[in-house]
């Protein structure tokens, strides 16, 4: 009898035990501030209205695709590079003239745009995890080449969608201020109005939906793809990509995506751009219908006639199991085969576009 009332106080400790962990997980996922408030009843009802890709209380894709559909690839050793990759210093433009396009590629799908006197910034990640927690989750292994304080006004800050590899809440709250205009998909301002970003600032988008400021239209592009700060709460905002057009320079940021027809159709409604800034990286057979493989990617870029392409989204975190290089030579392989200009830029230079063609350094050569 002894025996068994041990036994018995042992299952409830591991019971209750279990119990407060799941408390405190959901306490964790609702309050902790880096996860972020998400859309109220309120503003669900009204994307309803907005869009015909909002229903079952969740944004879906326009063509069918699956989070996880198949065996995915074994971990690779060479997920990360032998040694911290190293940032080059950004060399900004101070005074950009109208017709002036530059890019400065800060990491990840993190990048600095200015197109003629405006600054545009894209996606910043530059905390040392891509987490909600800052000791654990996927670690930087490329060097920060500009840190918050080092920016320069920012005109106006883009947002694809609310993943943490594209969204740092400690970029956002220390910026915040001096940003002019946040644009963000649909339900991506919940979140931001969280964590204290003024209402006015922020203009949300629906696809294909436009917004002209100063001059400069920014237009948000679907992208077959899926959001979720919170595990438990799926698909609760939209993503896309942009199409920024200031009159003299045209520039495509896919955003994250598996490969689809949005690619054909922003040519068709928006036209050829001069730059695609495409996502290459963190690809795997179990998530292919929601991210492209390289030779994806280059295919994208020929469906959009784009004069030039700059890859992204590969050389900062492991997020996935192919070799950390994998993307850039795979690519680069691509382009070539199918004569599509492409760039690579190393983390933190500064790409005049007037000089873009400069820019084509294998530089990930030197951490093999």
């Amino acid at each position: 009898m002894k025996v068994l009332r041990v036994i018995g106080l042992s299952i409830a400790i591991i019971f209750f035990a279990f119990i407060l962990i799941v408390i405190l997980a959901l306490l964790f996922l609702k309050f902790y501030p880096t996860i972020g408030k998400l859309p109220d009843e309120a503003e669900r009802e009204s994307f309803q209205n907005k869009t015909t890709m909002f229903y079952e209380g969740m944004f879906h894709n326009e063509e069918e695709s699956a989070l996880m559909s198949g065996e995915g690839y074994q971990p690779s050793p060479r997920r990360k590079p032998k040694r911290m990759i190293k940032a080059e210093a950004p060399e900004l433009i101070p005074d950009a003239e109208d017709r002036d396009l530059s890019f400065t590629w800060l990491g990840h799908s993190s990048f600095l745009l200015q197109m003629g006197n405006k600054n545009i910034l894209v996606d910043p990640v530059l905390s040392q995890r891509s987490s909600p927690v800052s000791f654990a989750g996927p670690e930087r292994f490329s060097q920060i080449p500009l840190t918050v304080e080092q920016m320069p006004r920012i005109d106006v800050l883009l947002l694809s969608h609310d993943h943490y590899d594209h969204m740092d809440y400690n970029v956002i709250r220390k910026l915040k201020d001096r940003v002019g205009k946040f644009v963000v998909p649909l339900g991506v301002d919940a979140i931001l109005r969280g964590w204290s970003v003024d209402a006015d600032k922020i203009c949300s988008l629906n696809r294909w939906e436009s917004i002209e400021i100063e001059g400069t239209v920014y237009t948000l592009t679907p992208s077959q793809h899926f959001t979720g700060r919170n595990p438990l709460k799926r698909n609760s905002t939209y993503w896309g990509g942009y199409y920024i057009d200031n009159g003299f320079r045209r520039v495509y940021y896919t955003g994250d995506g598996g490969y689809c027809d949005a690619f054909k159709t922003v040519k068709e409604r928006l036209g050829s751009p001069d730059l695609m800034i495409a996502e290459c990286g963190q690809y795997d057979p179990a998530w292919s219908t929601v991210h492209m493989f390289p030779e994806e990617t280059v295919r994208a870029a020929v469906d959009t006639g784009t004069a030039w392409m700059i890859p992204v989204h590969w050389g900062t975190f492991c997020i996935c199991n192919h070799a950390w290089d994998d993307p850039i030579m795979r690519v680069s392989a691509a382009a070539e085969e199918n004569s599509v200009n492409m760039a690579t830029p190393r983390i933190g230079q500064t790409v005049i576009y007037d000089n873009i063609a400069d820019f084509n350094e294998a530089w990930w050569k030197e951490y093999d």
